[in-house]
Order: structure tokens, then C-alpha cells, then sequence
């Protein structure tokens, strides 16, 4: 594993397919780009306040959800800001954890929730420049947003109501909620095994949803998950803030290895090329590339 000094509070992770890792400091108002082949930063990107979320296209860029003033960074493929989008919300008690973003790259989309203003909102990334959709999706407290692209329908956890809603693209709308843990923060999808795995911060749980059925289990994972991410081969990442990442084998649905990173771990992302994934410590500055090959 190698640790990687960014930028203040870093928080949410997202990988291109030009080996670019991209890191929400939330404490600069800036995106530390990290070169995965070198594991070293070759960039940092004035972006919005309070940088929380980030989201990657392959051909149309990158979109950092700002928290701080409820906007949308809009960069090129080259890391240009091309646009500033406003996207609404208000300051509430659930600071800091009020905006996160998810790409649609076959539908050209990038799904916003908003935590306190209580929807999705939708933004065309194939324009140029992206544009702010007029339709968007009330979700009652919506704040991590994952999407599947397969079905193109966007799941997103509700903290305060412990469910996951999910969204029909084609309409848009509500099309079904499932009860999951206690307060549900990070999600992220298995497309190749139809799965969807929600962190229950609340607890100490990993909530494991069928998309076919519907149904779920529960993963018993220790205290406080927060971030959850998916390899290539199924196996789930997990962040805690005693410094941990737990590991769940996908065929026997339990913990089997636990690697420790820096302070308070919270966004994740596998970068397949480099076989790596890496967890933004919020707690130091730093992000932890862990070597799949070396686990």
C-alpha cells in the first residue's frame, strides 16, 4: 500500500480510463488528480466550496458536486472547467453531508442528489457546455447516488429514513423504495452480479440488495461503514473510521481480510488498469492505494 499526501479533508474518490485518480479535498475547494501508474498527484483543480462527490465520464469529463455552494464543477476530458451548474439546496444540520453525484455515461447523464432541498436532479453531460435539466426526481433526504448501467435506473440511499430509493431514468420518478441498515450513506453497484451494496453508517452493517428481486441480506462488517466500493471480481471495499477497510468475499457474503489506511477513511474507488483501490482519509490528507495484486 502506498499513501499518497493530497489535499485538506479529502473525502470523495472517482477514477477515469486515462489513469487518472481524482480526490475532493472538501477543506481546499479543490481536486487532487493522482497518476495511477506513479501513484503520484500531477494536478490540483480549483473547483467548488466544499468539494464532497466525484464522478467520472470517458468521454465527457469530470463533475464534482460542491456541498458548500450546491453546485455542480463541469471539467472536460483535459480537466478544464467548462462549466459551474447551480443546482440548489440549504444549509442544515446534515452538514457536511448534503450533495453527491453519479454518471449515466450511455444516457448522458449526471445524477445530482441533494440532500437538503430533497430531490435528484439531472444533468445532461453530452451538451456543450452541460446543461441543468428542467425534470428532476423528489427523494425525501437523498444523499448517495449510484447508478446501474445496465437497467439505467439510479439508486439512492436515504439516511434519515433508512431506505434506498430507486429511480426509473425514463420517467423520471420513483419506482420503488427498500428498507436497508440505519442511516445509509455509501452505495455502490455490482452490474455483473445484479447486486447493490449500501453502508449502513448508523450500525455496522453492509446491506446487500438483489436488483432481479428486490431482496436483501445484511453483512455484519463492525461499526460505522461509510464508504463501499466494487472491484472486477466482486470483492466489496468498505471504510470505517477506526482506519479500516474490511473486505467481503461476494460468494461467502462475510468479511475475509482487513487492511488498515490512514485517519478516518471515506471515499473509495477500484481503478482496474493499475488492479487498485483507493480510499480518501479525511483524517490526514491522504489517500491509500491498495495493491489488490500484494493483498
Amino acid at each position: 500500500m502506498a499513501t499518497i499526501p493530497v489535499g485538506p479533508k479529502p473525502v470523495g474518490v472517482a477514477v477515469d480510463v486515462h489513469d487518472h485518480v481524482f480526490v475532493t479535498n472538501s477543506g481546499a475547494a479543490t481536486v487532487s488528480v493522482i497518476n495511477s501508474v506513479t501513484n503520484k498527484v500531477t494536478a490540483t483543480l480549483n473547483v467548488g466550496l466544499h468539494p464532497e462527490s466525484v464522478a467520472t465520464d470517458p468521454q465527457f469529463g469530470v463533475y464534482v458536486a460542491n456541498s458548500g455552494n450546491f453546485t455542480v464543477s463541469a471539467l472536460d476530458r483535459f480537466h478544464a472547467l467548462v462549466a459551474t451548474i447551480v443546482v440548489g439546496g440549504s444549509l442544515g444540520p446534515q452538514s457536511p453531508d448534503r450533495l453527491r453525484v453519479a454518471v449515466d455515461h450511455l444516457m448522458g447523464r449526471a445524477y445530482v442528489a441533494s440532500r437538503g432541498l430533497g430531490r435528484v436532479s439531472i444533468i445532461g453531460i453530452s451538451s456543450d457546455p452541460p446543461i441543468l435539466f428542467p425534470d428532476f426526481t423528489e427523494v425525501e433526504g437523498p444523499l448517495g447516488v449510484a447508478v446501474d448501467p445496465v437497467s439505467h435506473r439510479v439508486f439512492v440511499t436515504r439516511p434519515d429514513h433508512n431506505k434506498v430509493s430507486v429511480i426509473d431514468a425514463t420517467t423520471p420518478g420513483v419506482i420503488g423504495s427498500i428498507p436497508v441498515g440505519q442511516h445509509p450513506t455509501g452505495i455502490a453497484i455490482d452490474p455483473q452480479r445484479r447486486r447493490v451494496y449500501v453502508a449502513n453508517s448508523g450500525f455496522k452493517t453492509v446491506s446487500v440488495i438483489d436488483m432481479a428481486t428486490g431482496g436483501g441480506v445484511e453483512i455484519d462488517v463492525g461499526a460505522s461503514p461509510t464508504g463501499v466500493e466494487v472491484d472486477s471480481h466482486g470483492a466489496v471495499y468498505v471504510t470505517h473510521p477506526d482506519g479500516l477497510v474490511r473486505v467481503i468475499d461476494p460468494n461467502s457474503a462475510s468479511v475475509t481480510a482487513r487492511i488498515s489506511v490512514g485517519s478516518q477513511p471515506q471515499g473509495l474507488a477500484f481503478e482496474p488498469h493499475s488492479n487498485r483501490v483507493y480510499a480518501a482519509n479525511h483524517g490526514d490528507g491522504t489517500v491509500s492505494a491498495i495493491d489488490l495484486a500484494g493483498d
